[in-house]
């Protein structure tokens, strides 16, 4: 199982319909996102460059089982934000963690994949 501890950033976001098709990218072609995970809390925040409006934050406390991520919120930029966050989790290498939520993300209610790479 690898640790999610340290700070990561998004270099990918992307988004298929229920019948898998690639939609355009959520966040666009250059996606801006960072988390930082400590011992028991995590935050986030990641954001559209093309369109500053679209900015989606969050901070909480968290579990990992090596293969689901839940959040309980205590801070978001939403207040109508879901209190629990979940998200699959599947390491590519050490450094590289692709997170896919169980919940509608973004505007988009299924098949959203969001890759992030260790930076610290």
């Amino acid at each position: 199982m690898g640790s999610l501890i340290g700070t990561w950033r998004l270099v990918e976001a992307r988004a298929f319909g229920p019948d898998g098709v690639e939609l355009a990218p959520p966040l666009g072609p250059d996606p801006i996102g960072i988390i930082t995970y400590e011992a028991e809390r995590m935050i986030v925040a990641v954001a559209r460059p093309d369109e500053p409006a679209l900015f989606s934050g969050y901070a909480g406390r968290y579990s990992f089982d090596g293969e689901t991520l839940t959040v309980l919120v205590d801070a978001a930029s939403d207040p109508s934000a879901p209190i629990e966050q979940v998200r699959r989790i599947h390491f590519e290498g050490p450094g590289r963690y692709v997170a896919t939520p169980t919940m509608p993300v973004l505007g988009h209610a299924a098949g959203l994949r969001l890759t992030w790479e260790r930076v610290g």
